[in-house]
């Protein structure tokens, strides 16, 4: 998403403690999952040091970019991902490959789950960026997906009936107007992408039945490809500091 210049300035005034650009870590358990959080916040300055670690296919999208603070932000948070999963793959960060796994759906590995090729390990991982802000959710061995979004200045009522099932649509409604409704729909849809990246499937699928109660601090979500049985994951919304909302979610321990 491309950013404005006001909403470059209110970044730059309102990041948040916690917040930096090589991200700090923090630990949480879902679902008897240990999960790392990486969460950052970017300036937008370019770095050389940055451009060294990407891949050819990052570089060709950093140079690809429209803007040129779009286009740092972008290589900055690849960048400190690579730099925080190097030491947990015993390997330099320039030498990550990253892959992607097929669409459940489709059977293509364009746009499947993120994952790491090289060095071989059992770890998930998940990146989401929203203007000056990164999050990244990394798992060990158990499919993760991570979501983190700024929030609209008002709230779209067209967005809600087009991706919120009918329950989601009454608890946005019930919210104060503007800025509350805002808070409410946006919850809805952080957790709605964090459980469609962690299947992989993408929002290419009906989002309205991807229900994920949003009254609840945790909750078990039924979501999985078209023609395959459902999947089960755990949702939790994170910490994003002021004007975000973020929520990461795993798959649930089989029965």
């Amino acid at each position: 998403m491309t950013e404005g210049r006001a909403a470059d300035a209110a970044d730059a005034v309102f990041a948040p403690d916690g917040f930096a650009d090589d991200g700090v870590e923090s630990e949480l358990e879902l679902a008897g999952t240990r999960v790392r959080i990486w969460r950052g916040w970017l300036s937008g300055r370019p770095a050389e040091e940055d451009l060294l670690v990407l891949s050819a296919e990052e570089t060709a999208r950093y140079r690809a970019f429209p803007d040129p603070v779009g286009a740092a932000r972008y290589a900055r948070a690849h960048a400190a991902v690579r730099r925080r999963l190097a030491p947990l793959l015993g390997t330099r960060p320039e030498a990550v490959v990253f892959g992607r796994t097929p669409c459940p759906t489709c059977g293509s590995a364009a746009h499947g789950r993120p994952r790491i090729v090289h060095p071989p390990t059992t770890l998930e991982v998940s990146l989401s960026r929203s203007g000056a802000y990164w999050l990244c959710a990394v798992s060990e061995g158990t499919r993760v997906g991570a979501d983190i979004e700024r929030l609209r200045p008002s709230y779209v009522p067209g967005l809600g009936a087009a991706v919120l099932s009918p329950h989601e649509q009454v608890y946005v409604a019930a919210a104060a107007p503007g800025g509350g409704r805002s808070v409410a729909f946006t919850r809805c849809w952080t957790r709605k992408e964090a459980v469609v990246k962690a299947s992989g499937v993408g929002i290419s699928t009906d989002l309205k039945r991807v229900e994920v109660r949003p009254e609840l601090t945790e909750v078990l979500v039924r979501h999985g490809a078209a023609g395959f049985r459902p999947d089960t994951w755990v949702v939790r919304d994170l910490p994003a500091g002021r004007d975000h909302l973020a929520a990461v979610a795993v798959a649930a321990p089989a029965p």
